[in-house]
């Protein structure tokens, strides 16, 4: 299925809403103003109402003297607001075939809900630490990876990409890498062709990938429209790597995953997608997808995260811990029809917004900061038919009343 921008509507049905009656929401906690927001962790010894640890009565043999630890069901721990307004109108998507998949809302950093919902394989359900493709959402990355070499003077965004592509073709000579990051270079995209769903279960290359649509002629005047193309954002893939010496996955770890502490979030190199850590994909409930190698999406779309990882991610990045504050407000300034530098912008449902989504085969993928009430939603589904948008949009607007400590 080819990777693209999914067309926004709210998914039509109506919401079980009922008082939320468990505990208060938890809240992230932090050590210093400086700090990534620190995910509650469970320990057998500290629990909390939120955190039910299942103890496995069977005695275990040990060959040491260290001190027995208990397992934990990953189905109980971490799930928050599971029985809130929140938490109801998901089960009632998953029990309708409509969802499958995990969700974390929060507002002002504080989370109301994170839990799983549906099948990540036939014998394992999903859980709050599940871990997903998710697509287009890669682009988020890969333009901040961008976005910090134009900081620290090793490109400039307006640079002509023909300095940094090999073998780049005259009619890219105008084409600028702000042109690549705001899908207004021209150059078609390959996810298009009739050839890419056939082959997208087949490992290639990158270098492959460019030559799919290096000769193909410009769609329009580089900067003069907007056209939604993943051929560009694998082109930054090349460019990050001509300028830093280092594979991307390398320059990744380095930059962003490490310093940030997401552990769960790095480039899929399993063939044909066939990672058993990683939710199977779905066509619809219990059907799997077609699958696809996650190099055919390469810089465009081949990551996979957790909504606990893409949560630090956005709170790292309004916080300015990735970015300094002038180069994220280059990021979240709009082009072309309301696309910045790899996020998008336009309002959802009358809210602003700064968001993308991700489709692939058997995934479908959400995250996005509705500003003015700090409310974040991460939607990632396994069940490619799901309404992310839709669904993120009723959580975003049930977020708005429901009280917080902050």
């Amino acid at each position: 299925m080819r990777l693209a921008r999914i067309t926004l509507f709210i998914l039509s049905c109506t919401a079980c809403i009922i008082t939320a009656c468990g505990p208060q929401p938890l809240v992230l906690s932090r050590t210093s103003g400086d700090d990534i927001p620190v995910l509650p962790t469970v320990t057998p010894e500290t629990t909390t109402a939120f955190f039910r640890p299942i103890v496995t009565p069977t005695p275990i043999a040990l060959a040491s003297d260290e001190p027995v630890v208990a397992v934990l069901d990953p189905v109980e721990v971490g799930s928050v607001g599971a029985d809130t307004a929140l938490g109801v109108h998901m089960r009632n998507l998953e029990d309708s075939g409509l969802f499958s998949g995990s969700v974390l809302v929060a507002r002002r950093g504080e989370i109301l809900l994170r839990h799983g919902y549906g099948m990540a394989h036939p014998n394992e359900r999903n859980t709050a630490t599940t871990r997903f493709r998710i697509a287009s959402l890669t682009k988020q990355f890969t333009a901040a990876l961008i976005l910090k070499l134009h900081e620290r003077g090793r490109l400039n965004i307006d640079d002509g990409i023909c300095n940094y592509i090999e073998l780049c073709p005259a009619t890219w000579g105008q084409v600028t890498i702000r042109h690549l990051l705001s899908h207004t270079s021209g150059i078609p995209d390959y996810t298009e062709f009739r050839s890419f769903d056939p082959t997208q279960n087949q490992p290639t290359t990158r270098d492959e990938l460019i030559a799919r649509f290096r000769d193909e002629p410009l769609i329009f005047t580089p900067g003069g429209a907007y056209r939604y193309s993943n051929s560009g954002y694998v082109l930054l893939g090349s460019i990050l790597e001509y300028v830093t010496g280092m594979p991307y996955d390398q320059i990744l770890r380095s930059e962003i995953t490490e310093p940030l502490g997401l552990n769960n979030t790095a480039y899929d190199r399993s063939v044909n997608g066939s990672d058993p850590l990683l939710a199977q994909g779905l066509a619809q409930p219990g059907v799997p997808a077609d699958t696809i190698d996650s190099s055919t999406l390469d810089t465009a779309g081949a990551l996979y995260s957790t909504v606990d990882d893409l949560f630090r991610w956005d709170r790292a990045l309004s916080d300015g811990l990735v970015l300094r504050p002038e180069t994220l407000a280059l990021m979240r300034t709009p082009q072309l029809k309301n696309y910045g530098l790899g996020v998008m912008l336009n309002p959802l449902a009358n809210m602003r917004s700064v968001h993308h989504d991700g489709m692939a085969s058997g995934t479908r993928t959400y995250l996005g900061n509705f500003v003015d009430d700090d409310i974040c939603v991460i939607v990632l589904s396994n069940y490619e038919r799901a309404d992310v948008v839709g669904i993120a949009i009723y959580m975003a607007q049930l977020a708005q009343s429901i009280p917080t400590n902050n």
